[in-house]
């Protein structure tokens, strides 16, 4: 692996992802909109206050080209960037004063000359950039920032220095299991993340912004292969769903990536949309009603019927039933997973019958 620093002015940059040179769609990437709006204002505001803003991280699109590349770390501060100069957001209140040195050359009352420092304050809280002085929009455009840009690299190197760069930092643990997964895989649970039962606006299934942003979503669809693979897990929890994620990139086949694939686009046949989410259509529960997608399919009912199942079930339940007994504290035990499994099959034959 080699690497090759280049520096490029904030105005070149935000110039290149308008114009597709850069990009943010390497699978190693956290989902976007992890800053809220106090961080992206320190951004605006470390650069204007020349505090050093930390080198990004990129793999070259095209061969012998080091213009045009695609982020492998550093997405948040591009893209807080180019929004903030796009009028986007404005900075929080919280935002400080940017001061400003000036130097300029005076004549003393002997005649001689000599230079003189003043300090300029830039009330810079509440503002979008349109309504910035222009000395400061100007500051902006023409910061350079530094991108290293990683050439002749293997898929292990590039996963290595990811996990290096983001050791100690505040991934979550769902974000480092991308990692794990490797680059085909996370390209994988993403397409089904943007599958039409895990949208936000079709209202299927019940993930809060934060959740997504943390990544639940992927864990949901892991969890729901760990069931369907029938791998050997201890429990459902973030180390669980880690190992199963290792263990799955050495030893899947494209068959089960299929299968998965279309277990979810039968449940999303199932689950009708409406105006808000049921709130029970959520990790807990999801991985069950996937998997018995085969139950149906083998007992006969159709994908129709369990819909109505699905809901007529969910109608039903009181946090005294016997099902919300396995979804309450431990609900990621094995004991209480597998409880759960064995419920919504005993209700399904129940239902044939």
């Amino acid at each position: 692996m080699q690497t090759i620093e280049r520096e490029y002015t904030i105005k070149t940059i935000n110039e290149n992802i308008g114009s597709g040179n850069i990009v943010f769609n390497h699978p190693m990437q956290r989902k976007p909109g992890q800053w809220d709006n106090e961080q992206q204002s320190l951004l605006i505001h470390s650069v204007l206050a020349n505090f050093a803003i930390p080198q990004a991280y990129a793999l070259p699109i095209f061969d012998g080209d080091y213009d045009s590349f695609s982020v492998l770390d550093g997405k948040q501060r591009f893209t807080t960037l180019y929004e903030y100069m796009k009028d986007g957001f404005k900075l929080s209140e919280n935002t400080p004063c940017v001061n400003v040195q000036k130097r300029k050359v005076v004549v003393d009352e002997n005649g001689q000359r000599r230079q003189e420092n003043t300090i300029e304050e830039y009330e810079i809280a509440g503002k979008y950039f349109s309504e910035m002085d222009t000395k400061l929009q100007d500051k902006l455009k023409d910061k350079v920032l530094s991108v290293i840009v990683l050439v002749d690299c293997t898929d292990e190197e590039i996963e290595d220095q990811f996990y290096r760069l983001n050791n100690g930092t505040a991934l979550t643990k769902d974000q480092k299991t991308r990692v794990l997964l490797g680059d085909e895989l996370s390209a994988f649970v993403d397409k089904v993340e943007a599958s039409d039962f895990f949208t936000e606006e079709k209202h299927k299934s019940y993930f809060t912004s934060l959740q997504r942003k943390r990544g639940e979503v992927q864990t949901c669809i892991l969890q729901t292969l760990m069931l369907v693979m029938g791998y050997p897990f201890k429990n459902f929890n973030n180390d669980a769903t880690m190992e199963f994620a290792e263990w799955f990139r050495a030893n899947h086949k494209e068959s089960d990536l299929e299968y998965c694939e279309e277990l979810f686009k039968k449940l999303n046949m199932a689950v009708m949309a409406s105006d808000k989410p049921n709130k029970l259509m959520k990790k807990t529960n999801i991985p069950i009603l996937a998997y018995h997608i085969q139950t149906i399919e083998e007992l006969g009912i159709p994908v129709e019927k369990y819909g109505e199942w699905i809901r007529s079930f969910f109608a039903a339940y009181t946090s005294d039933s016997e099902y919300a007994s396995y979804c309450g504290q431990g609900s990621t035990s094995k004991v209480k997973v597998m409880a759960r499994l064995e419920y919504v099959e005993k209700e399904l034959r129940k239902l044939v019958k």
